[in-house]
């Protein structure tokens, strides 16, 4: 009924026209509205899959309360100068950090007399079972004379005067029992003390650590942050005498990468924009030479905006990474356009009847399109969920806006004998055929050697200045970040604390020879420190006065004062004093809080850190047994990276199959020939498998660009396929050549220019459409015809 009211007089064709525009305006502003009150996030996380039971998804927030997530590192490191030098910068420069932009976070005022009477006066909390047998033999009369015996040796050397302190406050040489308890800090990289800072010692240099207000993802005060590290630098550089080429400094965070990747986004747009508007331009008077073409060329805008406006009632957060590619996958948009409007060239008295003979393949291409894109809901990924909502929702906007629009826009076209000659199909059919079958061999090959790159920085932009330093801090600091981190989580610190120490006992007993650092000897919990108050009362009751004498006798024949000892005696039967997260986070020891205890809002569960190796005895010892029997994860580095790509794999898997299966069923329905469907098939199978293999053979590690690149290949693939097969004659039709042709070319414009990018997300996503879309549309244009001909010829 519709295709039959085409053919109206010219004034009704304007009043047809007025009344489709007003309409269209209208239909994108329905999908406008529930965008207003949509709010777009740039997560990366969003574009992660979530794992088994999550798991994933919560191994990477765990990954960014490691000790230096969100911290600046500044690495200074000569092999000329030596470390008073070096020390000097580094101090300069950290006086100068003293802005919310840039400041040090190396001060440290406590010194390692006021740690050592912390872990005294904290002695009633902390004693364990075996410290008894230790304290048992330090409280002989024996092991009294020898430990007063050593403490005045000691005052007598020249080092003596610094020790006077410590021998008053712990005659008893308590601290041998004590100490030990912070001993796996020894386990942290070195670090060197200068004035009242401490630095991460290295070969020939130190590391300094700085805080920002600036958050990671945003690059306009990124840029301030830089301009102020390069002028502390020249300041500090000033101070000293120095030349840049007498020492290096070096400067990584978060920061660095967000505005590298800002820069060389606007240079890429930029570029990409003037290469794809030109190409497009030259497609318009080459291919189209008709102002009727015009109209074709708003597909894409009504898909994205039928696709936002869809998305956002299912998402009140949408991710704009996903929207940003969404667009650019939208490319698929403009084909159904382009194939209605050559069918209309090709009968423009007949309007009705050209839209007859074009709505069955369109449909289904639109079909097999969304059967591509649909397929996506199975991954694990956010992202990708809302990718596929997105494009099915702009494919059937743009399938409808050709059938029901481009026909009342497009008046004019060109003329169809210059164009039947321009297309003809030539070729050797055997060369043709062997020739596929080589490249089709080699793809399979090189497609098995594929690999992934689950390094999710190398989604970025990294530029020379910025590779520099990663093999800067990569080989001067590797060991900052090849550790393992054991959480142990609790709905509230004490839970936490107690599934921490049995960790750490644990660790004890089977990972006796592994480098940890934890916090559990000295912040037990509660229940913890009851049991260690009631041993310490119970061993000190009857046994203090005793000991106090033995102390004042020997101490006596030594030569010691009378009350030297007495205020450290007084303190053995003093009370308890308390012990919190809370006290022990504003004492002495809160730079160890502040490295394994991540902060976390009121409602949200607790979390203590066990620092470890990342090694194989460590991820072999950690199963899933073993975590869920102590209550713990484990999450590193090297862990993330390896169940990231098991679980990339298995959505490949996922959405190949489902994939696959959607668009193989669509078209047989719309054939009902197996050998029809198959053929149809085969632009789309063509195009996957040389992408595949090209990548393989040219070593390119997949990301999960590249994955998302996949439905367009299969969806344009399955298009080519279907409006060359459809028509099933010797020598398709010339109309139906240039659409397949044209709309390769205008996808290849708009969105495979993006292989110029120098951003590797947008050079992944070009290249997978580049060489995809390209191997489908020579497959239907060259290879097809040539196999549609093989049964006529059998028959012939």
């Amino acid at each position: 009924m519709f295709f039959n009211k085409l053919n109206t007089p010219a004034a009704e064709n304007r009043r047809h026209q007025t009344k489709s525009a007003l309409f269209l305006i209208l239909f994108i502003l329905l999908f406008v509205i529930p965008l207003l009150s949509v709010s777009f996030s740039e997560d990366i996380s969003a574009m992660l899959p979530s794992g088994e039971n999550g798991n994933i998804k919560r191994d990477f927030a765990l990954l960014q309360k490691a000790p230096l997530a969100g911290k600046i590192l500044i690495s200074i490191s000569s092999n000329s100068l030596d470390e008073d030098k070096i020390g000097a910068v580094a101090q300069s420069m950290a006086a100068k950090m003293n802005t919310p932009l840039l400041e040090d976070s190396n001060s440290l005022e406590t010194t390692p007399q006021q740690i050592m009477d912390y872990l005294l006066k904290q002695a009633p909390n902390l004693t364990t079972q075996n410290d008894l047998k230790k304290l048992q033999k330090l409280t002989g009369e024996a092991a009294i004379d020898r430990s007063l015996s050593d403490a005045k040796r000691r005052l007598m050397s020249p080092a003596g005067i610094g020790m006077r302190g410590i021998i008053a406050a712990d005659p008893l040489n308590l601290r041998t029992i004590y100490l030990p308890k912070i001993a796996s800090m020894q386990n942290l990289p070195r670090t060197k003390r200068i004035g009242n800072r401490y630095f991460v010692a290295g070969k020939n240099g130190l590391l300094l650590i700085a805080k920002t207000n600036v958050s990671m993802t945003d690059s306009k005060n990124g840029i301030l942050l830089l301009e102020r590290f390069k002028e502390i630098k020249k300041a500090a550089l000033t101070e000293n005498n120095l030349k840049q080429s007498d020492i290096y400094i070096e400067m990584l965070s978060g920061h660095c990468y967000t505005t590298a990747n800002a820069s060389v986004i606007k240079k890429d747009i930029l570029t990409v924009s003037i290469i794809s508007i030109g190409a497009l331009i030259l497609l318009f008077f080459f291919g189209f030479r008709s102002k009727g073409a015009l109209s074709v060329f708003l597909a894409p805008g009504v898909a994205i905006m039928a696709g936002l406006g869809f998305c956002a009632f299912f998402y009140n957060d949408m991710s704009a990474i996903v929207i940003g590619f969404g667009a650019v996958l939208m490319g698929i948009s403009i084909d159904f356009a382009v194939h209605t409007y050559f069918s209309l060239a090709e009968n423009p008295e007949d309007k009705a009847a050209a839209m007859r003979k074009i709505s069955k393949p369109v449909l289904f291409g639109a079909a097999t399109s969304c059967a591509s894109f649909a397929a996506l809901y199975v991954s694990g990924i956010p992202g990708i969920k809302q990718l596929s909502i997105f494009s099915v929702a702009g494919i059937i906007a743009a399938c409808a806006y050709a059938l029901l629009f481009v026909p009342r826009f497009c008046n004019s076209f060109p003329e169809a004998g210059k164009s039947k000659s321009i297309f003809q199909i030539n070729g050797n059919k055997k060369l043709i055929l062997w020739s596929t079958g080589i490249i089709f061999a080699i793809s399979i090959a090189g497609a098995l050697s594929n690999n992934f790159d689950t390094e999710l920085k190398n989604l970025g932009y990294i530029s020379k200045e910025l590779s520099h330093a990663e093999k800067h801090f990569q080989n001067n600091w590797s060991q900052m970040h090849a550790q393992s981190m054991l959480f142990a989580t609790g709905k509230d610190m004490e839970t936490a604390l107690q599934t921490n120490e049995k960790a750490w006992a644990d660790i004890n007993k089977n990972l006796v020879n592994i480098k940890a650092v934890s916090i559990a000897e000295t912040l037990p919990s509660l229940a913890t420190i009851a049991e260690n108050r009631n041993r310490w009362a119970s061993f000190w009751d009857g046994r203090k006065e005793d000991t106090e004498q033995t102390v004042l006798e020997s101490g006596k024949k030594l030569g010691f004062a009378s009350g030297a000892f007495t205020p450290a005696m007084d303190l053995l039967a003093a009370p308890a004093p308390a012990l919190s997260a809370e006290i022990y986070r504003t004492g002495p020891l809160s730079f160890i809080y502040d490295l394994l205890v991540p902060p976390s809002n009121d409602g949200q569960e607790k979390l203590v850190m066990t620092l470890l190796p990342d090694n194989k005895q460590v991820d072999g010892y950690y199963s899933a047994q073993k975590e869920m029997e102590l209550g713990v994860r484990l999450v590193s580095q090297s862990r993330f990276k390896a169940n990231l790509e098991q679980e990339m794999k298995l959505d490949i898997i996922k959405f190949i199959s489902c994939s696959g299966i959607m668009v193989a069923l669509l078209i047989l329905g719309l054939f009902r020939n197996l050998r029809r469907a198959i053929l149809a098939l085969f632009p789309a199978i063509f195009g996957v498998t040389v992408t595949f293999g090209l990548l393989g053979v040219l070593q390119i590690p997949l990301n999960i660009f590249h994955i998302v690149a996949l439905p367009l290949v299969i969806g344009l693939g399955a298009d080519y396929g279907i409006f060359m097969v459809f028509q099933e004659i010797k020598t398709p039709s010339a109309w139906t050549i240039k659409a397949v042709k044209i709309s390769g070319l205008t996808t290849l414009a708009g969105f495979g220019v993006l292989v110029f990018a120098k951003h590797p997300s947008l050079n992944s996503l070009g290249a997978t459409v580049s060489i995809g879309i390209t191997a489908a549309l020579c497959c239907a244009i060259f290879i097809l015809p040539q196999l549609l001909r093989l049964s006529e010829d059998k028959h012939a």
